[in-house]
């Protein structure tokens, strides 16, 4: 008479632990308390973050501008293939009361995101982010992009390979919205 008995090496034992684990990381990330971070329309959370000058940047001192942040890390490749086109957008309204703000996730630590940034002459402000800021926006991969309106609300969420085309074409909507 076969058993089965609980074995680490038996493959079938191996192979339930791995569907069981798979099905819990999937409950986890879909359930309902776990939330894809803020809600559009609800207030974006405010953040204390310290910039590449060592300065505090504060999201509520932007109130007024449609702000697009960005949450980026300089070994994302897909991060990277968007600064060309985040540079374009910043540089098309920055001076129309638009602001964006990249939110760098290194662990690599100031100097890694520094030099990406001269690198790459990124205009816009970077500052560094933390637990607390990840935690209430919900950031699970990168890159991963919020537009606040003028108000500061949430106006839409966007995740890797969202178009130039498409973030932009919100930003009018906000400031056209602005100016009326």
């Amino acid at each position: 008479m076969t058993t089965n008995k609980i074995n680490p090496t038996n493959k079938n034992f191996i192979y339930s632990v791995a569907a069981v684990a798979s099905v819990g990381v999937l409950l986890f990330l879909f359930s309902p308390s776990s939330s894809t971070g803020p809600t559009v329309g609800s207030p974006a959370p405010d953040f204390s973050l310290t910039d590449l000058g060592g300065r505090t940047a504060n999201l509520s001192e932007l109130q007024g501008k449609v702000v697009l942040l960005d949450f980026w890390a300089t070994w994302c490749v897909s991060c990277e293939k968007e600064v060309p086109e985040l540079k374009a957008i910043y540089s098309d309204f920055k001076d129309r009361g638009f602001s964006l703000v990249a939110i760098a996730c290194d662990e690599g630590g100031p100097e890694v995101v520094a030099r990406f940034a001269a690198e790459n002459k990124l205009p816009y402000p970077v500052v560094f982010s933390d637990d607390e800021t990840m935690k209430n926006y919900k950031i699970f991969g990168l890159p991963t992009k919020f537009l606040i309106d003028s108000d500061g609300n949430v106006f839409r969420k966007y995740l890797a390979n969202t178009t130039k085309e498409e973030i932009t074409a919100d930003i009018k909507t906000l400031l056209a919205r602005k100016t009326s």
